[in-house]
Order: structure tokens, then sequence, then C-alpha cells
């Protein structure tokens, strides 16, 4: 257990420091394959005009996902919006739900081809503006495997599956966010203005003049179409320029 814990203190670790969402995504992948997972796959913004998806399995699946089952057919997007607990799937827990719709059962045919018979999805709440996510991860093993599996594993693939969702998350709301051209000084600023600091703490904590942290503050501000600093670092924040 005390190995587990450490690779997974490593992910996190690696995972903090990702500045893309390819890399966050190839470590996660990386990791939840060597912790016995066969697939992985993160949704997010799935109210939104525009949800993105991330898996590892064939486009082919996914796309079939996307035109017959996303969003009125998945019961697990529906157990998403409104619980915080697991949904299990796959076709071996397809005894639990008789009523499911035909073009799910055929997705989970899909999903068993490519080595996924147990599969949990996890929701993840909390974003900013409230919108429904999750994770999900599967295997080849049959129901009673899998439960033993979950048991053993299931709180450390928690942890890293909502980290990487919440890294990944801010990632891509940079990368889609028309970038702000703040200096690094104005960003380490309004860093550490959002961790407490007064100004001339800052000033000694980066080894600037006092002189020099209100100037980039307001500039920063300026720069972010903010009356206030509270404003400028709340508008820093979700556009993911600063993570306090």
């Amino acid at each position: 257990m005390e190995r587990m814990d450490n690779r997974l203190l490593d992910f996190l670790s690696g995972l903090d420091h990702a500045e893309s969402t390819g890399e966050a995504w190839r470590r996660t992948v990386a990791f939840m394959h060597g912790q016995g997972a066969s697939q992985f796959a993160i949704s997010m913004e799935l109210d939104s005009a525009d949800p993105l998806f991330m898996w590892t399995f064939p486009p082919w699946v996914a796309e079939q996902y996307v035109e017959e089952v996303f969003p009125d057919c998945d019961p697990t997007l529906a157990h998403c919006r409104v619980n915080v607990t697991p949904f299990f799937s796959g076709t071996a827990f397809r005894h639990r739900y008789p009523d499911l719709p035909a073009p799910y059962h055929r997705f989970l045919e899909d999903l068993a081809a490519n080595d996924v018979c147990s599969a949990v999805s996890i929701p993840v709440h909390g974003g900013s503006d409230g919108d429904c996510g999750k994770f999900g991860y599967g295997t080849a093993l049959g129901a009673g495997q899998f439960e033993g599996f979950y048991a053993e594993r299931g709180f450390t693939l928690y942890m890293a599956g909502t980290m990487a969702f919440n890294r990944m998350r801010a990632l891509v709301k940079r990368e889609r966010t028309p970038q702000i051209g703040l200096t690094d000084d104005e960003r380490e600023c309004l860093l550490w203005l959002s961790r407490g600091l007064l100004r001339n703490e800052i000033a000694d904590r980066l080894g600037l003049r006092p002189v020099t942290v209100r100037r980039c503050l307001a500039e920063a501000r300026r720069k972010l179409d903010a009356h206030t600093l509270d404003q400028a670092l709340a508008n820093a924040v979700q556009m993911g320029l600063v993570e306090p």
C-alpha cells in the first residue's frame, strides 16, 4: 500500500506541473493503465454547447457514442448530473439495469469488444460554472472480480481521476481563453495576492521594490479590464491565469 501511495503522490506532483491538456492526459492514462484500468475516459462541460470528450477508446467508439447515446440515452450522465456516487456499468453489470435504452446496450457491447466488461463512472462537480462532468475507467474483469479490484484500488483511482479532471479542466479553460499578456512579474504578484500576501510581503518574497509591485498589480488590473484588484484577481482565476 505504501508503494501505491508513493506512486499516487508522484503522479499528482507531475500532474500539477503539466503545462498542457495533452501532457496531463498522457500522464493520467499512463497512471491509470499502471493501476490496472484497461480504458479511461474524461467527459467535461457536458451541459455546454461544446462538450469535451477524452477517451482511450478507438475514435469510432467515441463517434458512435456521440451520435447515438449522448446525451439522451446515457444513464451514467443522468446519474452524474444529480449524484456524487459512482455508477457501475459494462456488460458485467447490465443485469442491474434491465430497462437501459437499446443504443446504450449496443454501446456496452462496443466497450466489451475493447476490453471493458466492468466500468465505473464518477461524477465531478464544483466547477466555477457548475457544469456537469465525469470520469471513468474500465477493465475486462467480471462483476465479482471488479468489485474486489474496486475495493482495493478504488480510492487511489478516485483521487487520481478527480485531480486529473480538475487539472485538465483548468488547462482547457486556459487554452480556450484568449491569452492576456501578463508579464511574469504581474502574474506572480497576482498569485501571491491571491494567497493573502500584502504588497510589501509580495515585494519581499519576489525581491522587488514595493513600488514595482504596485505598478505590476495596477498594470494587471488594466489588462484584465477590472475596476478593482479583487475583480482583477477573480478574472485571472476564472481565465486560468492564476491558480491560487
